[in-house]
């Protein structure tokens, strides 16, 4: 292409940053070993990344955070779950080979390459691993204050099974807050809630809310009312709408706090 624009290159940029979808993928995987342009463009991108990521601090979660947590819980054996392998590798020597960058070094690269371009597709990259880099620093800080709240000796451990038995959920509470996990929920959509229950009284008391999402297991720190911790019996229900209703109306699962 001798100099040309191509109108792949931001595509490259793309490539070069591991941040395509699937089929992107395949399109720059054919077409980077005929275009000169585009491969100008990896090897920049990849320079950029590689200047960056030495002075950006990284925020990797620890690798057997949520395995701690478990055996804290529970003393439940869990898989540690394999990492993802790509199912083609890269037939070009194109692809990048530096080791894994974390979540801020491709999003302080994508910045500065964003700048570069002028916007335009970097500048919806950056903004995808923006919320990508805030929602896994959210997620490990939520882990983080779950382990602390399992550990601590002071928290209260349910759990809660079905009518058949099956173990359902856990919930953890202490005099100062309260976190579920969810193992055999089903995830709800906007217009149902799943609803936390003190059942120690005779007539059970809505304490928290908290939604469930698709594939996950992992625990939610709840909004935990300061008598929450008082009940010896947690139950669980699906309910319409967005607020905490004055009764259940149907209990999912239930169960008592286990013995000391």
């Amino acid at each position: 292409m001798n100099g040309e624009l191509c109108p792949h290159e931001e595509l490259a940029v793309g490539w070069a940053m591991h941040s395509l979808e699937p089929d992107e993928e395949a399109v720059v995987r054919d077409h980077l070993p005929t275009c000169p342009t585009c491969q100008r463009t990896v090897r920049a991108t990849q320079e950029v990344l590689a200047g960056i990521g030495g002075a950006v601090r990284q925020e990797q979660p620890p690798p057997r955070l949520r395995a701690r947590l478990m055996q804290e819980i529970e003393h439940i054996p869990q898989d540690v779950p394999t990492p993802h392998t790509p199912r083609h590798a890269a037939p070009t020597p194109l692809r990048p080979q530096h080791g894994r960058r974390t979540g801020r070094v491709l999003l302080a690269a994508a910045a500065a390459l964003a700048v570069l371009a002028g916007g335009g597709y970097l500048g919806t990259r950056v903004n995808q691993l923006s919320g990508e880099v805030t929602a896994a620093e959210a997620r490990t800080d939520e882990l983080s204050k779950a382990l602390s709240l399992a550990a601590d000796p002071s928290t209260n451990r349910a759990v809660l099974r079905s009518g058949s038995g099956d173990d359902v959920a856990i919930v953890l509470s202490n005099p100062n807050s309260g976190a579920v996990m969810p193992m055999n929920l089903k995830p709800n959509d906007s217009g149902h809630v799943y609803v936390v229950w003190g059942a120690s009284t005779k007539a059970p008391v809505p304490l928290a809310m908290f939604d469930v999402r698709p594939g996950s297991t992992d625990p939610l720190l709840l909004a935990w009312p300061s008598d929450a911790h008082n009940h010896k019996t947690f139950a669980v229900s699906l309910e319409p709408g967005r607020q905490l209703p004055p009764k259940p109306s149907e209990v999912l699962a239930s169960g008592q706090v286990a013995p000391a």
